[in-house]
C-alpha cells in the first residue's frame, strides 16, 4: 500500500513536472509570437512611412471638361481685351479729332 502511494505521488510529481515544462514552453512560444508581431508591425510602419501617395489621375472626360473651361476662359479674356482695345482706339480717335478741330479752329 505504501509502495502504491509512493508510486501515485511519483506519477503526480512527474505529471506536474511535465505540465510545468509545457507551461514554460507555451510562455516562451507566446513571447516569441509577440516579438515576431512587434517586428512585423515595425516593418509595416517603415513601409507605410516610405510609401509615396500618388493621386489618381482624373478620368479623361473630366480632363476634357477642365480643358474646355480653360479654353472658354481664355476666349472670354481675349474677347474682353479686344473690346477694351476697340474702346481705347475709339476714345483715342475721338481725342485726336477734338485736338485736330482745336488746331484748325485757331
Amino acid at each position: 500500500m505504501v509502495f502504491r502511494m509512493t508510486l501515485i505521488n511519483f506519477h503526480r510529481a512527474e505529471q506536474q513536472k511535465v505540465q510545468k515544462l509545457q507551461e514554460e514552453q507555451r510562455a516562451q512560444d507566446i513571447e516569441k509570437h509577440c516579438i515576431g508581431r512587434r517586428r512585423q508591425n515595425e516593418i509595416m510602419a517603415r513601409i507605410q512611412a516610405a510609401i509615396i501617395q500618388i493621386p489618381k489621375a482624373p478620368p479623361s472626360h473630366a480632363i476634357k471638361a477642365i480643358e474646355a473651361k480653360k479654353f472658354l476662359k481664355k476666349k472670354r479674356e481675349a474677347e474682353d481685351t479686344y473690346k477694351e482695345i476697340k474702346k481705347f482706339e475709339k476714345s483715342m480717335a475721338g481725342n485726336a479729332s477734338a485736338v485736330h478741330s482745336q488746331d484748325t479752329g485757331r
